[in-house]
């Protein structure tokens, strides 16, 4: 019984092997970048037409002989990759030739997410990863433009705000400068230039704390009750504006803290780690582009590429901590933030290499801290001088 069983395994190897090796034949003299040699094509199709049960020794080591040379030849293309590659050429020819409008449609939609039941298993893992990096790459993208025009928006209003109390504080000192020998027109002048500051000082504040609310009643900002009900509160001093009024001022200056703190999270945290998740996003999308593009594609294990995008993610969000706050924070998109959390994001390995190579100077130095120094002498390694 085990020697039968030994046996029908044997066989089914040898014929799976058969197989593999018609596939990859067929692929590289389809390949006109890929040259076989005559010699290679005639021991491949004599292990192919053997029959199973009229292979020798000399015959199997001439079929995995032959498997060996193909398998190099053709790297970094594999046999799964090339059914992969088949699965899908003949699901699309399918779909074309036998399909009216309609059913192209659906054919489409149940190929993209892999839900074809008479596809092999092999292809619908395999759409079912292309979907899901579709998914992400899309998904990714959609919150970062979201999150760069509100961001940005944002910046712009507070640069706006700033500017405004900057022009009202320089119009509060010409209105101290101003006397009884100063003319009645340049006092009125003043004032009014100082009560449309305010107006558009008003608005600038009412356009922040629009803006940060809505985070708050979504949950990603959190007030206490005593800022809401100031917040709140604001509302009856916009009706009348009074230049004197210092209850306005306050609340101007809160609803600018607020803005700000929350400018800063979105900007140095929450913007990195979106950078840092396309960034990670992109390169498997352009690995998997190659790799389709080659026929080289196969579906890698579940969880390496959820691996790479945390990682990206990761150092992504650990690139808005590298870089300080500049002084001009609010004035505009943060270039080398961007371009370091993109970087970071897109490619790990460069990222980790530095960390390696700043923990290889760390090692180095504190080796040399540890390491006695024979630079100056001690008062014993001094030589007397020669006596008289």
């Amino acid at each position: 019984m085990n020697a039968y069983l030994k046996a029908d395994h044997h066989t089914a190897r040898i014929r799976q092997a058969q197989e593999t090796v018609g596939r990859m034949l067929r692929y590289a003299i389809g390949n006109p970048q890929i040259t076989v040699s005559e010699d290679l094509i005639n021991r491949s199709v004599k292990s192919l037409y053997t029959r199973h049960e009229d292979f020798s020794a000399e015959t199997e080591i001439l079929l995995w002989t032959v498997y060996a040379q193909l398998s190099q030849l053709i790297s970094p293309v594999t046999d799964v990759s090339i059914q992969i590659a088949d699965g899908l050429k003949n699901t699309a020819a399918t779909v074309e030739d036998t399909a009216s409008e309609k059913k192209i449609l659906t054919a489409k939609l149940i190929r993209f997410f892999g839900l074809n039941s008479h596809k092999s298993l092999l292809v619908k893992r395999c759409q079912q990863d292309l979907g899901v990096i579709t998914f992400c790459l899309l998904m990714f993208v959609s919150f970062y433009v979201v999150s760069q025009c509100y961001i940005a928006l944002l910046s712009e209003t507070l640069t706006h705000s700033s500017q405004l109390l900057d022009d009202l504080k320089a119009q509060k000192t010409a209105e101290l400068l101003l006397n009884e020998q100063s003319p009645a027109n340049q006092n009125l002048q003043i004032r009014n230039e100082i009560l449309t500051l305010y107006l558009k000082l008003d608005a600038a504040s009412q356009a922040l704390s629009d803006l940060v609310m809505p985070l708050e009643r979504l949950g990603f900002l959190t007030l206490s009750e005593s800022t809401l009900n100031t917040l709140k509160s604001c509302a009856r001093y916009r009706d009348t504006i009074d230049p004197e009024n210092a209850d306005l001022l306050r609340c101007v200056a809160l609803e600018r803290k607020y803005a700000s703190a929350t400018y800063t999270v979105l900007s140095r945290y929450v913007l990195p780690l979106l950078l840092g998740f396309i960034g990670a996003t992109a390169y498997v999308t352009r690995h998997t582009l190659f790799q389709l593009a080659t026929n080289s594609y196969a579906p890698s294990p579940h969880g390496m590429m959820t691996m790479r995008l945390c990682l990206g993610g990761l150092l992504g969000a650990i690139s808005g901590i590298f870089i300080s706050a500049d002084a001009n924070e609010t004035q505009g998109f943060n270039l080398n933030l961007t371009l370091m959390s993109l970087t970071m994001g897109y490619s790990i390995e460069v990222a980790f290499s530095l960390f390696d190579s700043g923990i290889d100077r760390i090692k180095e130095w504190t080796k040399s801290l540890r390491t006695p120094s024979t630079a100056n002498p001690t008062v014993n390694d001094i030589p007397s001088a020669p006596p008289k």
